[in-house]
């Protein structure tokens, strides 16, 4: 039997049955995931979200797991699943890795466009049906992206700038030379690399070793004139040492996509600051990207009860 966890309406549950010809129990409380869980064999989730979405995937409901063998997560981040426990019972673990890139890396350049052109000036003058004298804007043209995190979605990230003639650098726990990237470096080398480059984005999957991975020595490290983009996880960010970094001016602005807390609490600075763009985690989600998702969800539910390979099967804890 497969089990959804997912408690929101959404589109992928629907037309994973209508490809399957097959229904999805779909589970609307931990009460009803219990019972559920002991008929499952395959089980849908967001791996990366916090219960907002999701009924979390936890040792209670593991417990009442008798023929569980396979977690696919709707999300490409996987933080929040219990990973050791699943490995230790023998059930895997898929993400939809390579279906958010694209989307993702088109907010990314969106992003750098509307602060480097003053978009976001011109979207308030006009509310306020104001005509003022033309902002000097900035080219990317030239300009130095740092990806911190070059994997599936920052290498896209990476490929979609170059094709804007950016200079574009890599951050990567393993370096290795990368289609659309001038450099690539490993993490020893990213106080070196802030130092070079105008706009940052951080693209890493949160883990322990990128928890806080930008702090207030690294916003120092950066220029005063870069933009600070977060398309990954809250956490990989000290929000007070950026909002501190955005208060004394030594960056420019940032596009903000995650957050610590979500949602970002009514009080927090960042919401007044007119160099910030703030989205509510909707980096991801389109069309392209619905389709793509439901895709890999599919295909890996056919080559699961075939007995053939899994995509995107989680191997590194």
């Amino acid at each position: 039997m497969i089990v959804s966890l997912i408690h929101w309406k959404n589109t992928y549950i629907p037309a994973l049955e209508t490809l399957l010809e097959q229904k999805i129990y779909e589970c609307h409380d931990k009460q009803e995931a219990l019972k559920a869980f002991a008929e499952a064999d395959i089980v849908i989730t967001i791996g990366g979200g916090d219960g907002e979405y999701a009924i979390p995937l936890d040792e209670e409901l593991l417990s009442a797991a008798k023929t569980l063998r396979l977690v696919l997560s709707l999300s490409a981040g996987i933080e929040k699943l219990p990973l050791q426990s699943l490995v230790n019972r023998g059930i895997k673990v898929c993400n939809t890795r390579g279906a958010h890139g694209s989307s993702i890396a088109e907010y990314v350049l969106g992003g750098m466009l509307v602060l480097s052109h003053h978009y976001h000036t011109f979207i308030r003058r006009q509310e306020r049906r104001e005509w003022r004298l033309m902002l000097h804007g900035e080219d990317i043209e030239g300009k130095t992206l740092c990806v911190i995190g070059a994997g599936s979605i920052g290498q896209t990230i990476g490929r979609k700038a170059k094709a804007l003639d950016m200079r574009v650098i890599g951050i990567k726990r393993h370096p290795e030379p990368l289609s659309g990237f001038d450099d690539v470096f490993g993490i020893d080398k990213l106080h070196a690399v802030l130092r070079e480059s105008d706009y940052v984005v951080v693209a890493t999957p949160l883990n322990k070793e990128t928890y806080h991975l930008m702090g207030a020595e690294e916003f120092k490290n950066m220029r005063s004139s870069a933009v600070f983009i977060n398309i990954s996880r809250g956490n990989t960010v000290d929000e007070l040492a950026l909002v501190q970094a955005l208060e004394q001016k030594q960056i420019a602005g940032a596009v903000l996509d995650v957050f610590q807390v979500e949602p970002l609490p009514t009080d927090s600075p960042l919401w007044s600051m007119e160099n910030v763009l703030i989205t509510p985690h909707s980096a991801g989600p389109t069309s392209n990207t619905e389709r793509k998702t439901i895709k890999i969800l599919f295909d890996n539910i056919i080559n699961y009860t075939h007995g053939q390979a899994l995509i995107n099967e989680i191997t590194e804890l």
